[in-house]
């Protein structure tokens, strides 16, 4: 059926490069693809075909990929974007990971470097399908985190406890997770120490070590009966755990954030 199929939209201004990417596409019969010659074209496709998933090129005349990042995340949050882009604009690509992009590929790219990054995204497609969030912790979240390098993030809430998670572009580095550990209620964590581990479907594990020492009070049980919650709603029902710390002044100075 149609509305199973995962729908593509590639957005650049060459057609040599749009005409490559949808004849290594199409071969996958559960992709539907879509392509534009410009960001503008992109943009106007997007209520029409309603697309999953946007590859689209970092450097185009007129609107460069940050700013159609930008607008295609007001248009609905909930599309992966991946950015094409070449080794001169990396830091631009990594850039837009943490403005909100999926992932990036740099050119030349190979056909199996393609088809991973958008079977990582396609997977995140079909958990969003069949696990619709809504959060109304989010925007509290986002308006008080603290990021903590690449990988955490912390917020201290009224009750004087703070509240840990994991950043988003790092989830989505890791693509579909099978299981996750955390600590249990009443556990003591040290700064340095893992307090999140995660098992991928490719049988990867990556580890984010706590940013602060303190006495676990709260574990989020939804993360642990469904992991995909972290990486579709990071900032809001995807928290991690609560804790009560220890000497947070001396940690955070630690940590180069006071």
């Amino acid at each position: 059926m149609e509305n199973s199929k995962i729908k593509i939209l590639v957005i650049d201004d060459e057609q040599i490069v749009l005409d490559s990417i949808k004849r290594l596409l199409k071969k996958d019969e559960n992709y539907i693809i879509e392509t534009a010659l410009s960001a503008a074209e992109g943009l106007a496709k997007i209520d029409e075909f309603k697309p999953n998933v946007i590859l689209t090129d970092l450097m185009m005349p007129e609107i460069d990929g940050l700013e159609l990042l930008k607008k295609v995340k007001e248009k609905d949050e909930k599309i992966f974007v991946i950015m094409i882009t070449g080794y001169a604009t990396i830091n631009s690509a990594l850039q837009a990971m943490q403005l909100g992009a999926f992932d990036y590929i740099a050119k030349p790219f190979t056909r199996e470097e393609l088809r991973r990054v958008i079977e990582r995204a396609a997977s995140l497609v079909e958990v969003q399908k069949s696990s619709p969030i809504k959060s109304p912790l989010q925007n509290e979240i986002i308006g008080n985190i603290q990021g903590i390098g690449q990988y955490s993030w912390l917020m201290m809430n009224d009750e004087g406890l703070v509240v840990l998670g994991a950043e988003r572009a790092f989830l989505y580095s890791v693509g579909k997770i099978q299981t996750v550990y955390l600590p249990s209620v009443g556990d003591e964590i040290r700064q340095g120490s893992v307090f999140f581990q995660i098992f991928s479907s490719d049988l990867r594990t990556q580890s984010i070590y706590s940013p602060l020492s303190g006495t676990v009070v709260e574990v989020n049980e939804r993360v642990l009966k469904n992991p995909e919650i972290a990486v579709l709603d990071p900032y809001g029902e995807g928290w991690l755990i609560k804790i009560k710390p220890n000497n947070f002044e001396d940690d955070m100075k630690t940590l180069g954030l006071l």
